[in-house]
């Protein structure tokens, strides 16, 4: 009996190599970023570089598949697994460049926009210039085609007022210094490490707080000040939130100042029990809180706190019925 030889396509190993390739890149590159090991251009070049390799497994492995539904042979398995990994691989890279796209570019989020909070450490954004460069295409050009809306329409959607109408000073009815110390307990709390601090050296002087977070799962740091001042009430706080770098994660800096407010709530609850506290809206006219009127209740002079003196070495009695009346 004759035998035919078995069609054998190299597409589907290949494409399973190549695939476990891009995977092993990806998860490399995001562990290296976790742990701070890389930057954020360098985490997202090597997302880019995994997408290119990704999709030429999944060419590999369409290919194996056509050659294996017209001449047969082995070969699914493989083909099967280069394209599992192909996505496996290709999935990070895409929700990292559609959070790019949504987001905006880097994003410094204040509650008094007009006279922010001073932060002390700078973002340097010159040392992302590949991540800058691509972010601001993505923005201005890929976000307006997929969208469909005019290129200034679409612009809008990053305005930094968009949906942060809750961001707003908030006054306290403490002293400047108890918020202080409120303030520096929730960033404790928070697991966020103060880098500058200026501690109150009164009760009602002006202090202000520094700290420096990670998002959770790709690391990626951001600063948030506290700004702490007297007000008629007792004392007006202002945040303010900076990324470090285009990228995105879950969080965003409106999620890290209202983590702030929620989580000095909480401290100021366990401390002084139910204390409210003012949200500043703009526009909004300082309350002037009346002030309280204080009765004298005394109705006769009051006697000396001290026994008086006398030259001739007598003493009085104060029941005697000839003293002088204090009152008249």
């Amino acid at each position: 009996m004759k035998r035919y030889a078995v069609h054998r396509t190299a597409s589907a190993p290949a494409s399973r190599t190549i695939a476990s390739v891009a995977l092993a890149i990806t998860i490399t590159a995001f562990a290296a970023k976790r742990f701070g090991f890389i930057d954020a251009d360098v985490f997202f070049l090597s997302l880019l570089f995994s997408a290119c390799v990704a999709l030429f497994a999944l060419l590999a492995a369409f290919v194996a598949f056509q050659r294996i539904w017209s001449k047969g042979g082995p070969g699914v398995p493989s083909a099967l697994t280069g394209l599992l990994f192909g996505v496996a691989a290709l999935f990070p890279p895409a929700v990292v460049v559609g959070m790019l796209v949504t987001s905006g570019g880097v994003n410094d989020l204040a509650t008094n926009p007009v006279d922010p909070p001073e932060l002390k450490t700078q973002a340097i954004v010159e040392q992302q210039p590949f991540l800058s460069w691509t972010t601001v295409l993505l923005k201005e050009k890929a976000y307006p085609f997929l969208s469909g809306l005019p290129q200034e329409a679409a612009l809008r959607r990053f305005e930094p007022d968009r949906g942060t109408a809750d961001i707003v000073p908030r006054r306290y009815r403490i002293a400047p210094g108890q918020l202080h110390v409120a303030g520096a307990k929730a960033l404790e709390n928070l697991n966020w490490t103060i880098v500058d601090e200026l501690p109150p050296d009164l009760l009602d002087a002006a202090t202000r707080l520094q700290a420096e977070g990670e998002t959770h799962i790709l690391g990626l740091k951001f600063d948030v000040a506290l700004r702490i001042r007297p007000d008629t009430v007792g004392a007006l706080l202002d945040v303010r939130s900076r990324s470090r770098t285009s990228l995105r994660d879950l969080s965003t800096n409106a999620g890290q100042i209202r983590t702030v407010f929620d989580e000095i709530d909480r401290v100021l609850l366990e401390t002084y029990g139910n204390l409210a506290r003012l949200s500043v809206d703009e526009g909004e006219e300082e309350e002037e809180l009346p002030p309280i009127a204080l009765e004298d209740q005394r109705e006769v002079i009051p006697l000396p706190g001290f026994k008086p003196y006398f030259e001739n070495g007598e003493t009085t009695d104060p029941d005697a019925e000839d003293l002088p009346d204090l009152e008249g």
